[in-house]
């Protein structure tokens, strides 16, 4: 029976670095002779750790998911009195993460929008890995803003809640097709006109389209 091989820590960290920077640069056709010279490991070493390729692919997203999870900061959302507000302060907030995290953020945006580099079953894979995460973040940040606002009378707490998270999800839905649109797009600051549209919307939500 061959022995196993012990696993370095460090190794696989470098792995996984070095797989985010590519993948999040480049997307799935990001070579894996790349990220074993960034890593500074072999080739067969990548794929002792991680099998083959789709896995490494995998294990990115997981990774660039955690980064940003660690250091996100919910306030800049829960912190807003207003929903525009909220998507003006979150923007933002983002945009100054996405300098500070480029390629956790480069690949998570190709995941979102659907990488055609990668094969169909794990698109779908990462992007309902992805899409869990979304809504429970949507879920948190929904839940503080819709607990501060005025609401009118007569309507119910929760139900605003499940109508928030309902037009969110459409709205994500054009962002995505947005992002289908313009594959070239990578950076936040290069989506002005969808953060505007979504601006608009958001407005819509709070103070309806009737005059009053």
């Amino acid at each position: 029976m061959a022995k196993r091989l012990t696993r370095d820590p460090q190794k696989e960290k470098a792995i996984l670095a070095a797989a985010v920077m590519a993948f999040g640069t480049d997307g799935f056709q990001a070579s894996t002779d790349t990220i074993a010279k960034a890593a500074g490991v072999s080739k067969g070493s990548v794929f002792r750790y991680f099998d083959n390729k789709k896995k490494l692919y995998v294990a990115a997203v997981h990774q660039a998911m955690n980064t940003l999870i660690s250091v996100v900061d919910f306030n800049v959302w829960t912190d807003s009195t207003d929903l525009v507000n909220m998507i003006i302060r979150a923007t933002k907030y983002k945009t100054g993460l996405s300098h500070k995290y480029p390629h956790e953020f480069g690949l998570l945006t190709r995941v979102y929008a659907h990488d055609i580099n990668m094969p169909e079953q794990l698109r779908n894979e990462v992007f309902l890995t992805f899409n869990k995460w979304a809504e429970k973040t949507q879920s948190i940040i929904v839940n503080s803003v819709v607990d501060k606002l005025e609401l009118r009378p007569g309507l119910n707490k929760e139900t605003v809640k499940n109508y928030l998270s309902i037009m969110i999800q459409e709205i994500s839905k054009k962002i995505q097709s947005y992002f289908e649109k313009h594959p070239e797009i990578q950076r936040i600051e290069d989506m002005t006109d969808i953060i505007a549209e979504v601006k608009s919307y958001m407005d819509m939500i709070e103070y309806g389209i009737v005059k009053k």
